[in-house]
């Protein structure tokens, strides 16, 4: 479990933000409360969350016991997926990539992350090691979401677990 400490901090957090929240309401009203703070806090979050989401499945995604996951197997599930050049640029390449990101996060800075992308995606050709890579075109990305829900959501294949590690 976590600490009392650790628990002591996230009431604390908790607190602040429901404090701040009221004071920001009360001041200013519903309709101004909702308009400038609530949507603007809504996209951010439904961003985050479905860019979080797509990046940790597609439907050739694999699930590891505790006895075959290692950290190297874990990054390559993760997928670099193309919003297109304007969502990539202004999201930092955290999108497109996301493999990097996993494997190197304590090394490579986000402003980095497009050049070190396309170094890691060089070295996998000529090693021939493209197979271990998964780089997803997703431009209608509110579309994926939904067929990743209704494929991925409330089950895990089977077929996908993977029990025994064979080199």
């Amino acid at each position: 479990g976590h600490s009392l400490k650790e628990k002591a901090d996230a009431a604390i957090s908790v607190a602040v933000s429901f404090a701040t929240a009221g004071t920001l309401w009360s001041t200013m009203g519903t309709s101004d409360f909702a308009v400038v703070c609530m949507v603007p806090w809504l996209v951010m979050a439904f961003w985050l969350y479905m860019v979080t989401y797509l990046q940790h499945h597609s439907e050739d995604g694999k699930v590891y016991t505790d006895d075959t996951f290692t950290f190297e197997r874990g990054a390559f599930e993760t997928v670099d997926r193309d919003y297109g050049k304007w969502v990539n640029r202004m999201s930092h390449h955290m999108m497109d990539g996301h493999v990097m990101h996993h494997l190197f996060f304590t090394k490579v800075p986000h402003y980095r992350l497009e050049e070190a992308t396309a170094a890691l995606r060089k070295g996998m050709e000529e090693r021939g090691q493209t197979h271990l890579y998964k780089r997803i075109d997703t431009p209608d990305f509110c579309q994926e979401l939904i067929k990743q829900y209704y494929t991925n959501w409330f089950y895990i294949d089977e077929a996908q677990v993977v029990r025994e590690w064979k080199n």
